[in-house]
Formats: C-alpha cells, sequence, structure tokens
C-alpha cells in the first residue's frame, strides 16, 4: 500500500520531464513540462560538447521526457541525472585488455 512519502515522490517524478531542448554558448537547456529551465555547462557531457550543432539538433524525448536520446551520438541523458548533476560517464575498457601486436607481429616497445 503506497504511503503519503510514496506518493509524493511519485508525483515529483511526474513533473521532472522534459518538454523542449536547445543549445547555447557551451550550455544547454533543457525546459520541463512545469516550467522550470535547467542550464547545463557542456563540459558536463563531452559528447555533446564535441559533436557538431546539427548532430546535438538530433534529439528525442523517450519515456514520456524522462529521457533524452541522440541516436546518431549514442547518448541518452535523464532528466533526472541532469538535476543530480550527473556528468557523462564513458565506461573504459575491461581490465586485462592488451593492445593488439603490431603487423609485423612484435610488439610496440
Amino acid at each position: 500500500m503506497p504511503t503519503a512519502n510514496t506518493n509524493k515522490a511519485s508525483a515529483g517524478l511526474g513533473r521532472n520531464r522534459a518538454k523542449e531542448l536547445s543549445f547555447g554558448p557551451q550550455r544547454m537547456i533543457v525546459r520541463l513540462v512545469d516550467g522550470r529551465e535547467l542550464s547545463v555547462p557542456l563540459a558536463l557531457y563531452p559528447t555533446l560538447r564535441k559533436a557538431s550543432p546539427d548532430r546535438r539538433a538530433q534529439w528525442e524525448l523517450i519515456g514520456g521526457g524522462r529521457a533524452i536520446r541522440w541516436e546518431s551520438l549514442d547518448l541518452d541523458l535523464s532528466v533526472e541525472g541532469i538535476l543530480d548533476g550527473l556528468e557523462e560517464r564513458i565506461p573504459r575498457p575491461p581490465a586485462g585488455l592488451t593492445r593488439p601486436a603490431s603487423k609485423t607481429g612484435r610488439r610496440a616497445g
């Protein structure tokens, strides 16, 4: 059975949905359904910072506005993550992977 706190938390999630997105100089501006605007530095999102303006403009809202997707950039950002100030994390290759040998079969070094 939901409690009053659960209902309040669920109501907050409904407000944290994007309805529009734009870019300014070195910033991403996310407009939420409740009228708030988030202005976030592109430094937090290296993929967007490095992308051309045309590629940045190729976004779509997913999950009813709970996230933003750039399919051509292979990037999804959640509105909750943006609100929490989470930075884009680009995963490192798993430990133990070695560099491939050179074409001659000898390792560089």
